[in-house]
């Protein structure tokens, strides 16, 4: 059974605006949403410890710049998912 710990997107470029106005645009309406994951060869702490991978990991680096995590968790409403849904589908008729 899914918990639906977390629900998360990605901003594409077709979509008209980058991730960081979308997250503007999403607090602006009262929509609470986070950053993805920083890829593990660039968590600080890693580094600072020697133990980072030095290589390039495109598709990770690419998904972390990209992605976001929507409002979730098991005591969200349905009127509160319709709601998210609702201010998604605004902010994109806005592009």
């Amino acid at each position: 059974k899914n918990v639906y710990w977390m629900y998360s997107i990605l901003v594409d470029k077709g979509f008209g605006m980058g991730r960081t106005k979308f997250i503007k645009r999403l607090k602006d309406m009262g929509i609470e949403s986070r950053t993805f994951f920083i890829p593990m060869h660039q968590q600080p702490v890693l580094k600072k410890m020697g133990i980072a991978s030095k290589g390039r990991y495109p598709v990770a680096e690419d998904i972390s710049k990209r992605g976001l995590y929507l409002p979730s968790g098991s005591g969200l409403k349905k009127k509160e998912i319709e709601h998210v849904c609702d201010c998604i589908q605004k902010i994109r008729r806005t592009v």
